[in-house]
């Protein structure tokens, strides 16, 4: 039964592989000292067998070296190291846009409190002060609540409401 394997994954990459160089998968084992199943098993999501460094950097060399263009094993584990990141420290990065806009509303609403204190200010220029002042402290419960969850262990940014 053929299995579904998607693509961006080791088992596409070695497929890649096997695919450039003439003698496929069976070159591939010899190259490495390795039975051909062990091989296979590495792209094999069901198995618990992993490629060894090494012998990834070997068949991306190998793969080069019959005429591929790139370094499929090495591209998928770049792609895979990337998609961790961005989902580890998706909410570090997520708090940052939320730091400018507290940075923003709070040195608008320090303005115009100060504004505030100038002898010819009045009601017009309160209301002002109190709308950034408010402003202010929604950016700033924006972040409050971001942080929590992050110390709490909650729900992820893209789980609150913008």
């Amino acid at each position: 039964m053929t299995k579904h394997r998607p693509p961006l994954t080791i088992d596409a990459a070695l497929a890649r592989i096997a695919g450039q160089l003439p003698g496929g998968w069976p070159e591939m084992a010899a190259l490495l000292g390795r039975r051909e199943s062990i091989v296979r098993a590495w792209g094999d999501p069901d198995r618990r067998e992993l490629i060894p460094l090494g012998c990834a950097i070997q068949l991306d060399l190998a793969h080069q070296a019959a005429g591929g263009k790139g370094a499929p094993l090495h591209e998928v584990y770049t792609l895979q190291l990337q998609l961790e990141h961005v989902t580890r420290f998706a909410d570090g990065q997520a708090l940052t846009h939320v730091l400018s806009s507290v940075i923003k509303e709070a040195a608008e609403a320090e303005s115009a409190i100060a504004l505030s204190t100038l002898p010819d200010a009045g009601p017009r220029q309160a209301r002002e002060t109190l709308r950034e002042i408010d402003e202010a402290i929604a950016a700033l419960g924006q972040a409050r609540t971001m942080v929590n969850h992050m110390a709490t262990g909650g729900p992820t940014p893209a789980d609150l409401p913008p």
